[in-house]
């Protein structure tokens, strides 16, 4: 009889073990997000420290000095590095080639955690080598590169970074067609066996699916679209839904030097263009932008949307009137998008199984 009472607490104990191991269990995929920590990830444009930009890090400024408030206080900032980090004199690229000395890489890294994109047209501007140069100097200055590589497997290759308990996991692609007049010696698309960017096309959405399974956010960082237009063409919102459909949680992207708008599709975000970041243009139109914190709150994705001035090549948040103009103005508009009188928005969704 004591035998028999034994089996029978011991049963007890066990089924009571197993309905508390259901309870944190997410349809069988792994514990909910309700019982790890918040994530907070800040997103900007296109980050360049060539030209005009030496005068100013060579004064010994913080690129980020008006904005490091939120970019280095995140748990992790992603940025485009829209150029070579490279000491080589051997541009491949005849028009427009940026690299930057390799003693400024440091200043990239305004956060702890940073990734640095380099799935854009700019990042092979001095060829092979100077990819290779910008990946040696983003890693020693503890910066992820991402987006390029010695051949398709590590260009495609996404970055996770574990974040308070979640696995954030980050892609990075650029659209080949929108570069089809430069050769391919001039912008590399990574092959099986042959070095270059990380190009989009739809078998990616297979590690993406994976990625989404295994990970507890999954980020999409494109560089798409046409330079100077105020909204998506076609290729964009192609590319943005058919990887939110296979798994993405939010989308991102830059390129066109000027901001476009939002959509929420599918259950997850899409801001098309972040617009410049650290940038020296001259066209006004380049001079306004917005970047993007992502938290992670719970089973609530919510972003906040800085809008931001580019004074002097650097970013500088807007007065609440400015930036109330700038989100009102975008295209396309999001029906998420609340604006505050701060002049910053707002924007709330659940995160979808």
């Amino acid at each position: 009889m004591k035998k028999f009472r034994k089996l029978v607490i011991v049963a007890i104990i066990a089924l009571l073990i197993l309905l508390a191991g259901l309870m944190v269990l997410d349809n069988g995929n792994g514990i909910t997000n309700e019982n790890k920590g918040n994530a907070s990830i800040a997103v900007t444009g296109d980050v360049m420290f060539a030209r005009n930009m030496v005068g100013v890090l060579s004064s010994g400024q913080d690129p980020f000095v008006n904005v490091a408030n939120v970019t280095s206080k995140t748990d992790l900032l992603l940025v485009n590095f829209e150029n070579a980090a490279t000491t080589s004199g051997n541009a491949v690229k005849g028009d427009v080639p940026l690299k930057t000395s390799p003693d400024f890489v440091h200043l990239v890294r305004n956060n702890p955690n940073t990734v640095a994109s380099l799935a854009n047209n700019h990042a092979f501007d001095y060829g092979i080598d100077g990819m290779h140069d910008t990946v040696e100097n983003l890693e020693k200055n503890n910066v992820t590169p991402i987006g390029a590589g010695d051949n398709v497997d590590e260009a495609h290759r996404s970055v996770t970074k574990e974040i308070n308990g979640r696995n954030i996991t980050i892609f990075n692609f650029m659209d080949s067609e929108n570069f089809a007049e430069y050769s391919n010696e001039v912008m590399p698309v990574a092959t099986s066996d042959s070095p270059g960017y990380s190009a989009y096309d739809s078998s990616v959405c297979e590690e993406i699916k994976e990625a989404h399974e295994n990970s507890d956010f999954v980020i999409v960082f494109f560089h798409y679209g046409n330079e100077y237009s105020t909204s998506p063409n076609e290729n964009q919102v192609k590319m943005s839904h058919e990887v939110i459909d296979a798994g993405a949680d939010i989308v991102l992207g830059s390129h066109p030097h000027v901001p476009q708008g939002m959509e929420f599709y599918n259950g997850s975000m899409i801001f098309y263009s972040l617009g410049n970041f650290i940038f020296d243009q001259k066209n006004p139109d380049t001079h306004v932008a917005y970047f993007v914190e992502i938290s992670l709150v719970s089973e609530t994705v919510e972003c906040t949307v800085y809008p931001i001035a580019i004074v002097d090549y650097l970013p500088q948040f807007m007065s609440p009137d400015n930036g109330k103009s700038l989100l009102e103005s975008l295209n396309p508009s999001c029906d998420k998008l609340t604006i505050g009188d701060d002049g910053i928005g707002r924007i709330s969704y659940n995160l979808t199984d």
